[in-house]
């Protein structure tokens, strides 16, 4: 079966999957971070045929009128100053995606682990930096109201209308971004303190499930291998949606397409959603984490009373 990395830990909690170890297939070229999506308890049960993950997408006509070098942008702070030169240049700052769906909390991970967040603490300080960050921008309106109904694919829409300065989204949208009309670029989500935040692995897995007649393991085995092989990896996906799991790989897909280098760099800050032991309980924090931030940003809630909310919620198991 092929699977969303986060449903890995649902799966085997149900008993379906395999240990990789048990069936021999190996995974020692894959990156740590990568895998780590799809381990529990120190073991692993797929093996990914890639990753994607998220990043800022930069308009280089929108910062240049505005003065912004994006070579600037190094936290926070310097981020939040250039949306300011951008908005008094008479452009749009940011946009992204806060729906109340994965894809929010998918969107609000990177500030909120860049702040240093804990996901069993969302009512952390740090966590509330974050939420208080992405308000803030909205309240001075360096991003749009509408990122509360916001889809990844709505807010690239947005930012492909070549009015916003940066576009949060991800690999998959190089292919438009391509077809968009004016000269982009791509920058880490930084850290709040500076550096590349964290960012949420996206990506799917090969898993085997369990089969009461195991002599079907052997062939498993061995289409597994070919999916997964090298020279597969480099050829999945045309568009780019992908970046392999493996280092090897990774220098031949930049050495055949540049732009993949800063996708390269952000899948290696990525880490698994699922990761750290949370398994099945991250949809459960998950669910209450994007309605706390659709509370603040509407004005529902202070950033510190949603986060509170939340995690009441999730100590609740969830919503």
């Amino acid at each position: 079966m092929l699977v969303d990395n986060p449903v890995v830990s649902t799966l085997v909690e149900a008993g379906i999957l395999n240990k990789t170890s048990d069936l021999g297939l190996d995974t020692k070229s894959i990156q740590k971070n990568i895998l780590g999506a799809g381990e529990i308890d120190g073991s692993s049960y797929g093996v990914p045929i890639g990753a994607n993950t998220l990043a800022l997408y930069y308009n280089k006509k929108v910062l240049t009128a505005a003065g912004v070098d994006p070579a600037s942008v190094k936290d926070w702070n310097s981020l939040t100053a250039a949306l300011k030169k951008v908005k008094a240049a008479g452009k749009k700052g940011i946009t992204f995606s806060a729906i109340n769906t994965e894809e929010g909390s998918f969107q609000f991970l990177p500030w909120f682990w860049g702040a240093g967040g804990d996901l069993t603490k969302l009512d952390s300080a740090k966590g509330v930096a974050a939420l208080s960050l992405w308000k803030g921008w909205v309240d001075d309106g360096l991003a749009p109201k509408d990122v509360l109904q916001n889809t990844q694919t709505t807010s690239w829409q947005e930012f492909a209308t070549g009015d916003y300065a940066f576009g949060e989204n991800g690999t998959w949208q190089l292919g438009n971004a391509d077809k968009a009309g004016f000269d982009y670029g791509v920058i880490s989500i930084p850290g709040q303190s500076g550096g590349a935040a964290p960012v949420p692995t996206g990506g799917e897995f090969v898993t085997v499930p369990v089969q009461k007649d195991s002599g079907r393991y052997d062939v498993t085995k061995k289409i597994v291998t070919c999916l997964t092989n090298s020279a597969n990896l480099l050829a999945t996906d045309t568009t780019l949606a992908y970046v392999a799991p493996s280092a090897a790989v990774q220098t031949q897909q930049v050495k055949a397409n540049p732009e993949l280098k800063p996708w390269v760099d952000a899948v290696a800050a990525a880490r698994g959603r699922t990761s750290g032991g949370l398994g099945t309980k991250y949809p459960t924090i998950s669910q209450p984490m994007w309605t706390a931030v659709q509370s603040a940003l509407s004005g529902g809630q202070s950033p510190q009373a949603a986060l509170d909310t939340a995690q009441k919620a999730a100590d609740k198991g969830g919503s």
